[in-house]
């Protein structure tokens, strides 16, 4: 049996696998002390789970009440070429509009559920609409509200803004709260550190304004399960000087 080692070289050895570039966020947080450093790692991967957990609620909650006003939207639209009228399902049968405003992410999300309904055995169904809508990603939700597009504005009147019944802020403030969702989002998804509790905290309060915007029942089931409020209180405090390892 080897023998113990001890506590500073397990750190250093951990800190070597994980990379000084990886660390160097951490260890400037924690005034170069790593073992603070590796504790406030750890911590940076249980917030990171935990507001995955309350994104995974609130994407969900916010791609449903958009997606059941763009059905509606487009089965009012007709196709320029052929003068027939589009169907609700504007993930199988979108219009113009759409396919411009989504780019390539209606083609790519199609493919994606062949490929899943592939993978459990059933080569003879066709995908329908449940299993494209999950394949979009949030990006996609993000980039259809407003901004300078005249289409993104023509759809927000028309449809996209009856998503959000009890909205309280002006539509600049929602996207913006949306944005700033999608950015953690995303910074979770590349593992980057989130030892920033204020912008944690900020986006947090995001979600709760949007999914109150949409329905206040869905704001307290998000509420009442999330770990991250909890966790913020949690954040290790770092050393007050530099310390080897």
């Amino acid at each position: 049996m080897a023998p113990p080692t001890q506590p500073s070289i397990r750190r250093a050895a951990i800190a070597a696998r994980l990379s000084t570039p990886r660390l160097a966020p951490y260890l400037s947080a924690t005034n170069g002390n790593l073992r603070d450093a590796l504790r406030l790692y750890d911590w940076n991967v249980e917030i990171s789970g935990a507001f995955y957990e309350s994104l995974h609620q609130f994407e969900v909650v916010l791609r449903n009440a958009l997606d059941e006003e763009l059905s509606a939207w487009n089965a009012l639209q007709t196709n320029p070429a052929t003068g027939a009228a589009h169907s609700r399902d504007w993930l199988m049968d979108p219009s113009h509009l759409l396919l411009r405003l989504t780019q390539n992410d209606i083609p790519k999300a199609q493919q994606r559920a062949r490929s899943a309904v592939r993978r459990t055995g059933q080569r003879g169904r066709r995908p329908g609409h449940s299993d494209v809508l999950a394949q979009l990603s949030f990006g996609t939700w993000r980039f259809l509200l407003p901004d300078n597009d005249p289409g993104r504005q023509l759809l927000w009147q028309q449809s996209l803004d009856k998503a959000f019944p009890l909205r309280a802020c002006t539509p600049q403030d929602l996207v913006k709260h949306v944005d700033g969702i999608h950015r953690l989002r995303n910074r979770i998804a590349h593992l980057e550190p989130l030892v920033d509790s204020v912008m944690v905290a900020d986006r947090l309060a995001s979600m709760r304004t949007v999914a109150a915007s949409i329905d206040p029942i869905a704001e307290t089931w998000i509420v009442s399960r999330q770990r991250i409020t909890p966790l913020l209180r949690t954040k290790p405090i770092p050393a007050t000087t530099p310390s080897q390892p």
